[in-house]
């Protein structure tokens, strides 16, 4: 197991690594048929680790390489990436749902207020810049704050690496949204690119090491 584990994790980072340098290059086939081949040694690595396969995970890494692929082509697939996007923070709410039934309601609203505050704010600032993908940017805030939380609320509750490493790669896919609004609407940078891109990286791993430790820890 640790072998595969070793092949699966080198193959992963070793194709997000050159994907990076094909980043607005005008390769846009090359640049998606690497992060395809990133994604896929992702879902290998979980299906050769994992005992019993959690199949709300497993339909988050089939929808990122739909979304990574539609994304790649922008303004001719970009509301169809962005509702992909949106599809899995719903499933990552879903794998986190232990966490309401586990935290008290008086717990979840002093988080769910000010972070829904906080992202009014952020929407009301950046509305003007957003156009016809207003809507689905407001869908998305409201989710990733749900999921942030239940992410917050699951580790507070077992203290564990798996906890751990889910929290910390919610938190990372969140952060990374917020760059590519920034940039996109904002203030256009390669080197944010390259950043959010590296971080959404990271972030799918981490989460796959904590859906695999998830199976371990529950057999």
């Amino acid at each position: 197991m640790p072998q595969n584990i070793n092949l699966y994790s080198v193959a992963y980072f070793l194709t997000c690594f050159v994907s990076l340098f094909f980043i607005d290059t005008g390769n846009s086939i090359t640049e998606m048929i690497i992060k395809i081949l990133s994604l896929m040694s992702l879902s290998f690595l979980y299906l050769s680790t994992s005992k019993k396969i959690d199949y709300f995970y497993l339909l988050i890494l089939m929808n990122s390489i739909a979304s990574d692929t539609f994304l790649i082509f922008d303004d001719s697939f970009m509301m169809l990436g962005i509702f992909l996007l949106l599809a899995n923070r719903v499933l990552y709410i879903v794998i986190s749902r232990r966490a309401l039934f586990e935290t008290k309601p008086k717990m979840l609203l002093i988080y769910v207020i000010p972070s829904l505050l906080l992202f009014t704010t952020i929407f009301v600032l950046l509305k003007p810049y957003l156009q016809e993908i207003s809507l689905s940017f407001l869908f998305m805030g409201i989710t990733s704050a749900i999921m942030i939380g239940l992410a917050f609320f699951n580790y507070l509750n077992e203290m564990n690496k798996k906890s751990k490493f889910f929290l910390f790669g919610i938190l990372l896919i969140v952060t990374a949204d917020v760059l590519i609004a920034f940039n996109k609407f904002l203030d256009y940078n390669l080197v944010y690119v390259i950043v959010y891109t590296a971080m959404y990286y990271v972030a799918r791993y981490l989460i796959c090491l904590s859906m695999i430790k998830r199976k371990r820890i529950n057999h």
